[in-house]
């Protein structure tokens, strides 16, 4: 049954692509004012979403996000405002140099990201297809984003890993997933999606097990002390099914695919309309009015 959460006893976590985001991967004007406006006047709110944390603070701008930042789908949990990472779940060595070693013998294109030496990079391997050039141009347009090619994966099995990602047609990365499924379940967590922004391109990332929204936002609630606040969350896509399970509040947007909106306390409008930036301006209002 959907609670209508507090504003001040409330902490706010968000998905950035299909949620807080419009399609063209913005905040429109308006948005980016009254979420401005909400975090001056105390709300409790930050991010959990798959990009890194060099892309989010250039989508944010100077929002000044009162709670670390989830990245990679949980592989960081970072301080935007240091643009430093408060912690990191990197792939196991013996996963990550066996899955290194089924890319080269079968000759796949992907992206690694890495932290070594106390920076992100993304490091890139024999890129074939459109939808794998469509997302290095897209990096590539990002200011102070580390982008290597390289001949051999030793370099990045070298440094820590903490995502590798596959872009193909469905049909060849379910093959992918099936290898990695059989070989490293219990390390591992994958995602397989659609590319919203070029449509036919599927995604398959794969993290560490440990890195999920769900278990940041826990280590948050721990580390942070607000194991005593209720917690609400946005989301639209197949990652964000294990935090909505863990919140106290789960509210889904109207674009949302079905398996999110049936684990939905409540579904607003969609993300084109700013729904989530409209709902906490209610809630506030709200507040303010009692």
């Amino acid at each position: 049954m959907y609670k209508q959460p507090s504003f001040s006893n409330t902490i706010f976590y968000s998905d950035l692509d299909g949620t807080l985001l419009n399609n063209n991967a913005e905040l429109s004007p308006k948005c980016y004012a009254d979420l401005y406006r909400l975090m001056d006047e105390g709300l409790l709110f930050s991010v959990a979403s798959a990009r890194n944390l060099t892309t989010i603070r250039d989508m944010l701008y100077d929002i000044p996000l009162s709670l670390p930042v989830i990245n990679l789908n949980g592989a960081y949990i970072s301080d935007i405002k240091k643009m430093q990472h408060i912690r990191i779940n990197g792939i196991e060595a013996p996963i990550k140099e066996s899955i290194a070693q089924f890319i080269e013998t079968h000759n796949l294109g992907v992206f690694i990201s890495v932290h070594q030496g106390n920076k992100d990079g993304i490091i890139y391997y024999k890129l074939k297809n459109y939808g794998e050039h469509w997302y290095l141009s897209d990096r590539q347009s990002c200011k102070d984003q580390i982008l290597v090619t390289v001949d051999r994966l030793s370099q990045a099995v070298s440094s820590e890993i903490t995502c590798f990602t596959f872009i193909d047609k469905k049909e060849k990365l379910e093959e992918v997933r099936a290898f990695i499924h059989e070989n490293h379940a219990h390390g591992v967590k994958t995602h397989l999606f659609e590319n919203q922004y070029s449509k036919g391109w599927f995604w398959l990332t794969v993290h560490s097990n440990l890195a999920t929204k769900s278990q940041a936002l826990q280590f948050i609630k721990e580390e942070f002390n607000y194991k005593d606040k209720f917690l609400t969350v946005f989301g639209d896509g197949i990652n964000d099914i294990e935090m909505f399970e863990l919140a106290d509040t789960a509210i889904s947007v109207n674009n949302a695919i079905t398996e999110i909106k049936e684990k939905s306390d409540l579904v607003i409008g969609s993300n084109e309309q700013g729904s989530v930036v409209n709902y906490l301006s209610n809630i506030k209002k709200e507040s303010v009015e009692l």
